[in-house]
């Protein structure tokens, strides 16, 4: 037994010694990027999940495999409408393992030891990969996208991006598998509704929902198999929407954070006063049978999350980005204000009887606008509480300036979310 211990003692001892092993360690940090940037990565045939520019950690010592040699990683980059290109980085001796000839009565033994623990191996530390068009593809077009709605029985709808917002979105290295999104842009309402007139539409809510779209994949991480995406929902698809993200916080036991937006129309109850989300099909005529805000936070907070992240570009005065869906009628009603439970924090465009307003030059909400100008400039590297600032000071001048008339956004925050909202990041 004293021999076991004493061979193992040498062994822990000679550890220490072993130079590689000690200052570079057994795995190594390595910076992928690609030009064009976005390009899906893959480190010997697997899909990590995450694109350029990407910080990846990668063992020094790795095992043979059908797609790759002994202490070798290939790199794939691939990217639509581009030639997949394969970087093959190879294992150099590190030079740092010689410093064991310092300690040279065991430099026959601490060498061995940094190679078996794959200390002696290092990499090239930054890759980068020029991806050419691939000439037998169709050439995406970045500034015109078809954008197919997930669960929703609307067309596919063509997103001109002319907006500045639209273009160069920052792409984070960060992955977010445990994120989720419901994403909702109801613009077309004359089409499901024999009695209203073009008017009544919501300008821009599908440009809207379209970026904010393009933002939650690029900036907030999130995967595309993890997105609700629907435009002009109906009553049906706009509560199966709600229903599967009930159903995914239910299934992950409060590891999920969800992130909900909207734009269309908001209309509140003239006798109750309660806010709704309208659905395309439903007629201002009959608010109460829209979704419910109430019954929407109810829903999202059923059950434990990391927490839930809401934002309304829609106001439920009764006015809106047009004349709105009872303008005719000149109500202008204070809603309610909806009680919040849970881990939620609201973002919405607008405050008590105001409308949420069109900027038309820009070819969005006011509030969507600055909402993902923010996350553009800051890359999604901004506190809640940043971005409320943020938008009451941008949203409620510039409206003002452009549009003569008041809009300043609110944040409204669950009671068990009110001591620590202010220091959640949208990236971290």
């Amino acid at each position: 037994m004293k021999t076991l211990y004493s061979i193992f003692l040498i062994f822990i001892l000679l550890l220490i010694q072993s130079c590689a092993t000690i200052f570079s360690g057994t795995t190594q940090s390595i910076m992928l990027t690609s030009s064009p940037s976005g390009a899906d990565i893959y480190v010997n045939n697997k899909d990590i999940h995450k694109k350029t520019p990407a910080k990846i950690n990668i063992n020094r010592k790795v095992s043979a495999t059908e797609f790759n040699s002994k202490n070798q990683y290939n790199y794939t980059f691939k990217y639509d409408g581009y030639e997949d290109i394969v970087y093959t980085n190879f294992a150099e001796n590190n030079s740092i393992v010689w410093l064991n000839l310092i300690f040279f009565y065991t430099a026959p033994l601490t060498i061995p030891l940094d190679y078996i623990t794959g200390a002696a191996y290092k990499y090239d530390n930054n890759v980068h990969a020029n991806l050419q068009q691939n000439n037998n593809t169709k050439t995406i077009v970045k500034e015109k996208i078809v954008y197919v709605p997930s669960g929703s029985t609307a067309p596919a709808y063509v997103f001109e991006k002319n907006s500045d917002i639209d273009k160069n979105i920052p792409i984070t290295p960060n992955q977010h598998p445990n994120r989720y999104a419901l994403i909702i842009g109801n613009e077309d309402y004359s089409s499901h509704q024999i009695d209203l007139t073009q008017e009544v539409n919501v300008d821009f809510a599908r440009n809207d929902a379209c970026a904010f779209n393009d933002y939650a994949q690029n900036v907030l991480g999130i995967h595309k198999e993890n997105t609700i995406f629907m435009l002009d929902a109906t009553t049906g698809t706009m509560n199966q929407g709600i229903a599967k993200a009930n159903k995914i916080l239910e299934i992950t036991k409060g590891k999920a954070e969800m992130f909900v937006y909207y734009a269309g129309h908001g209309l509140p109850d003239e006798q109750t006063k309660e806010a709704y989300i309208m659905p395309v099909d439903v007629s201002g005529k009959n608010a109460n049978e829209g979704i419910a805000l109430k019954n929407l936070y109810e829903k999202l907070t059923e059950y434990p999350s990391k927490r839930i992240t809401v934002f309304i570009d829609a106001c439920f005065s009764g006015g809106a980005r047009n004349q709105g869906l009872l303008a005719a009628r000149g109500v202008k009603i204070n809603p309610k204000e909806c009680p919040l439970s849970g881990k939620l924090v609201v973002f919405s465009a607008s405050s008590g009887q105001q409308s949420s307003l069109p900027y038309r030059q820009k070819e969005h909400g006011f509030f969507t606008y600055y909402l993902l100008k923010k996350l553009q400039e800051t890359g999604g590297q901004v506190t809640y509480n940043e971005l409320s600032n943020y938008l009451n000071d941008n949203v409620t001048l510039k409206s003002v300036l452009i549009n003569d008339k008041e809009q300043n956004p609110k944040v409204s925050v669950s009671s068990g979310s009110q001591n620590i909202w202010k220091e959640w990041r949208f990236n971290e």
